[in-house]
């Protein structure tokens, strides 16, 4: 109990962005006297940092306690179907470096090579890598990533190295340090959770927008994974898209998107890309009635806007009549969603509460 009440003091810390120990009580529901004494253990562990007073109100200033960044770091890596991108985070999620690599679609061998590169030129002149301070390597990609491979263009050969069931074991063995993997998409759902559009949400459908459409699901501030971790995974969702049945991976996805297109067509796809999603939040939201929907992933901004501009622009005048309609919100993390995601895996592993840890079993 103790164990799991300083995580849940963390993690409140973490998607508040600081907070006072009176915030604390409040949100977490623990008494003042239990959070008073949690804090002040986490402040002289380093975990956490008086980072100021707040003033205002009634009574003394509130001291602000925020996450010690420099408490420890991680590399987040995203393997997707047209390049790989690398994060490092530090504790308290704040990318301290980023690189991406475009291009064909990845063997493990290649994705091994761009991690270790990585850790070469942003770890290897520090003590980290043979200290606590460094706290693991979370890579998160799609369960089926040798699917779709006409979609993709890909060969067999190349589709077959990531079907196997020794992939995990590859990569770890490629890797000398703790080895976290997680879905791409729950991944984006998780940074969108701790450090994105959805800090203030409890429940939420997270869309990744990139070569192929992708989502993940937050219900009741925890990503949910479902019985194989692939809960939220939009691409072979059924739409109807002119009259016919189609999966959304053929209307709301960028291998689709040629960038160098005419702004008619662009225009045209963005359309095709509402409409299907339109369809597919219907859905998701029907099951599971949530607060808002978030759109991101690697279309500019002003591309993001216009699918989530396209979206509430539909539900203010197409909602089913005994429909909750969600908040459509756009998010800022873009490219990296799932790669800081991803990165957060090892963070989130060891300080975050986990409810069946409270339960013996027999």
């Amino acid at each position: 109990m103790r164990r799991y009440n300083e995580r849940l003091i963390l993690s409140a810390v973490r998607r508040m962005n600081g907070a006072s120990k009176a915030e604390l009580a409040r949100m977490t529901a623990l008494s003042p006297q239990a959070v008073v004494r949690i804090v002040d253990e986490l402040d002289e562990e380093g975990l956490l940092y008086q980072a100021g007073r707040r003033t205002g109100g009634m009574g003394q200033p509130a001291t602000i306690y925020r996450i010690n960044g420099k408490r420890g770091y991680t590399v987040g890596v995203e393997v997707g179907r047209g390049d790989t991108t690398i994060v490092l985070l530090d504790f308290d999620g704040e990318r301290k470096a980023i690189s991406r690599h475009a291009g064909s679609f990845p063997s493990i061998e290649t994705v091994l090579g761009h991690v270790s590169t990585f850790i070469d030129e942003h770890l290897a002149t520090t003590d980290l890598l043979i200290s606590e301070g460094f706290m693991g390597i979370g890579i998160a990609m799609p369960w089926f990533l040798g699917e779709w491979r006409d979609e993709l263009g890909i060969s067999v050969d190349q589709a077959d190295e990531w079907r196997r069931a020794d992939v995990a074991d590859r990569l770890q063995a490629g890797l000398s340090w703790p080895i976290f993997f997680e879905n791409d998409g729950n991944a984006a759902a998780l940074a969108q959770l701790l450090c994105g559009a959805g800090v203030d949400l409890q429940d939420f459908l997270a869309i990744n927008i990139g070569t192929f459409i992708g989502g993940g699901i937050v219900l009741g501030g925890r990503v949910h994974q479902g019985r194989h971790g692939n809960a939220g995974a939009l691409a072979s969702m059924p739409v109807c898209a002119a009259g016919q049945s189609d999966y959304l991976i053929h209307h709301a996805s960028l291998y689709a998107l040629d960038q160098n297109i005419v702004a008619e067509e662009r225009a045209a796809w963005t359309q095709r890309c509402v409409d299907a999603l339109a369809f597919a939040v219907t859905s998701a939201n029907s099951l599971l009635d949530l607060e808002a929907v978030i759109i991101d992933g690697a279309l500019v901004p002003e591309g993001l806007n216009m699918i989530a501009d396209g979206l509430r622009s539909h539900f203010s005048t197409n909602a089913p009549p005994d429909f909750f309609t969600p908040e459509i919100r756009t998010g800022q993390l873009g490219k990296v969603a799932a790669a800081v995601g991803a990165g957060l895996l090892p963070l989130h592993a060891s300080f975050t509460p986990d409810l069946a840890s409270l339960f013996k079993k027999e």
